[in-house]
């Protein structure tokens, strides 16, 4: 009978994933909330519930990663890993989002699970772990200050250094370009339709961008190179 063929395996990851998604999505508003009131930023302010559209577009999004993985890594050591950092990365992105900033609380433990991981033997190696860290925090903090003295203003806030700096040890040093790339593209593409301008000017969250761009290395890794 059909229903005997039916994956259900792939229906009961997907589903978690979903519920995991609304979870985050509850998670991450308040958490927005909360700093909103303790940094005072006014003009930011939360009311800590999570919209309709954002609950369902984190449900989905979730729903689809979860089963990309599984079909990478099985239900291997990676698979709930790869999960925890995904569901990080959404709070981070929707955080940032609504409120500028990327907090320690969540960039931090990214980071440390990822080399934990590829200490333990996980898709990266050790060495490309440890390299993408370093490389993706200094190359914006080089960045940073160099526009810095350009321009006499920051471009960006530290936060940003310590995500990609997570995300290098994620996806590995020679696959953080292709996280810096599309982020930079996925930005000044959203720019452009806000403003509806060619030539955008302001400043808008880097933090979801690289949030998403790294998930897509993450989950489509091997295939990266082709498309480039």
């Amino acid at each position: 009978m059909i229903w005997r063929d039916f994956p259900w395996v792939l229906l009961a990851i997907a589903v978690f994933g979903s519920v995991l998604g609304w979870w985050c999505a509850q998670l991450a508003c308040r958490y927005a909330c909360s700093l909103s009131e303790a940094m005072q930023l006014p003009s930011k302010k939360e009311t800590g519930s999570a919209s309709c559209a954002l609950s369902v577009s984190c449900c989905v999004v979730l729903a689809g990663l979860f089963v990309v993985f599984h079909a990478r890594y099985g239900l291997s050591l990676v698979f709930p890993a790869a999960g925890i950092a995904t569901a990080l990365l959404m709070v981070l992105a929707v955080v940032d989002a609504k409120t500028s900033l990327l907090p320690d609380a969540l960039t931090l433990p990214l980071l440390w699970l990822g080399l934990g991981l590829a200490w333990v033997g996980g898709p990266v190696a050790l060495h490309a772990a440890l390299a993408g860290a370093m490389a993706g925090y200094g190359f914006l903090f080089v960045l940073f200050w160099l526009f810095k003295i350009v321009r006499k203003k920051e471009g960006m806030g530290y936060g940003d250094f310590k995500l990609l700096a997570a995300l290098g040890a994620w996806v590995g040093v020679l696959n953080l370009p292709y996280v810096l790339l599309l982020a930079c593209l996925a930005g000044l593409a959203y720019a452009v339709w806000r403003q509806k301008s060619l030539a955008p000017a302001g400043a808008y969250p880097f933090g979801p961008f690289l949030a998403s761009s790294g998930v897509a290395v993450m989950a489509f890794a091997p295939e990266v190179h082709s498309y480039f």
